[in-house]
């Protein structure tokens, strides 16, 4: 029986989409009964065949458990996933069996096996599973390593491993497809290059932003404005330690310490004009009302001398820009943290917006006092 007509609309099938992700593949696949005998032995993924145990252990649960459909490729009537049930249905003497149409070509009809073999089911074995991995890598050179992990069961390491031994095909673009369907450059120093050279013309972009204006991943993003954040840091102790050297090649370790006590001590007590309140952040997003961030004022701050020439003045700086954030960045790692975190990263996010709420009463209440 052809399958091509077992389940005719009388509309055109939809145009595949252009992904990584084989499971896109059945969002139009129909679910129909077919003929037992109509089907073909599929991609042959276990070296070992089909395990007659596991086919026993399946047709004892049969009367009790209904089983999900096998995946057949429509084309060909090959079957992409479910060697193991269609077995149980010859020997329970089926004529049918449910499954689910797949419109595809027979290299989309491989990475879908794949995928599917190692989400349910008897699993594959290590061995199984790179035998696929290089046959997905020899079909797909242009597919991320990470990609084809996620579709093996393999780390990407192990993908990038096989690679090496199995083709040095480099994309004509000189990027591959990753697991959201985007494509990015291979070498990663380049990358990293371009986000650094953008965080630094534009300190206040949102990691999303420097991720979508630089072509990397978010994670990227946010690893290079760490690591200039850092760098940062280090280049401030630096010149402190550069100042302090100089003080004392200049006028002895005794009178350098002596300066720098005194220095201390003016700072101190230091009782100059108070310069005026910033004004309070907008609330609620109002419109028409620009939000006050640490961005906007980093800088201002950064260049007063009362807190660029003074040791507390600098830490404090230091300890900001690690903490802040852009207005909503938040809003990118919501779905970044997994299932099983949620409730302890509730807990500390009320934790810090509480130390928060404190921190901005007593600079509240100081303000007032002086005022």
């Amino acid at each position: 029986m052809n399958l091509e007509l077992a389940a005719e609309s009388g509309e055109a099938a939809p145009a595949r989409p252009k992904s990584a992700d084989p499971l896109s593949l059945l969002d139009h696949a129909p679910e129909v009964e077919v003929p037992v005998g109509s089907l073909v032995p599929g991609f042959h993924l276990r070296h070992a065949g089909t395990d007659p145990a596991h086919v026993r252990l399946l047709a004892d649960a049969a009367g009790s458990v209904r089983f999900p459909s096998i995946l057949v490729q429509r084309r060909g009537s090959r079957i992409i996933d479910g060697m193991h049930r269609v077995e149980v249905a010859k020997l329970r003497g089926e004529q049918h069996i449910s499954a689910r149409l797949v419109d595809c070509t027979d290299v989309e009809a491989l990475v879908l096996a794949v995928k599917s073999n190692t989400q349910h089911g008897l699993p594959l074995s290590r061995a199984d599973r790179i035998s696929s991995a290089k046959r997905i890598l020899t079909a797909h050179p242009d597919w991320s390593d990470r990609a084809v992990a996620s579709i093996t069961g393999l780390s990407a390491k192990a993908i990038a491993s096989l690679r090496n031994g199995t083709t040095g095909e480099i994309p004509a673009d000189g990027k591959r497809l990753g697991r959201d369907g985007k494509r990015r450059p291979i070498l990663a120093a380049e990358g990293r290059r371009r986000a650094e050279e953008y965080i630094k013309a534009h300190p206040e972009a949102s990691l999303r932003k420097v991720a979508r204006e630089t072509d990397v991943s978010l994670g990227t993003a946010h690893d290079v404005r760490e690591r200039l954040r850092r760098a940062g840091e280090q280049e401030e102790e630096r010149e402190e330690r550069t100042g302090r050297l100089e003080r004392v090649g200049r006028t002895g370790p005794e009178q350098a310490a002596r300066d720098e006590a005194a220095k201390e001590i003016a700072e101190s007590v230091q009782s100059g004009p108070v310069p005026p309140p910033l004004p309070m952040p907008a609330r609620g997003g109002s419109r028409g009302v620009q939000q006050l961030t640490w961005p906007m004022i980093a800088a201002k701050l950064a260049n007063d001398p009362v807190l660029r020439y003074t040791q507390g003045g600098r830490a404090f700086l230091r300890w900001m820009d690690r903490r802040s954030m852009q207005t909503d960045e938040w809003r990118e790692f919501i779905d970044a943290i997994p299932q099983h975190w949620l409730e302890d990263v509730v807990w500390i996010a009320v934790t810090m917006s509480e130390d928060w709420r404190q921190f901005a009463e007593l600079l509240r209440t100081r303000r007032e006092a002086t005022g």
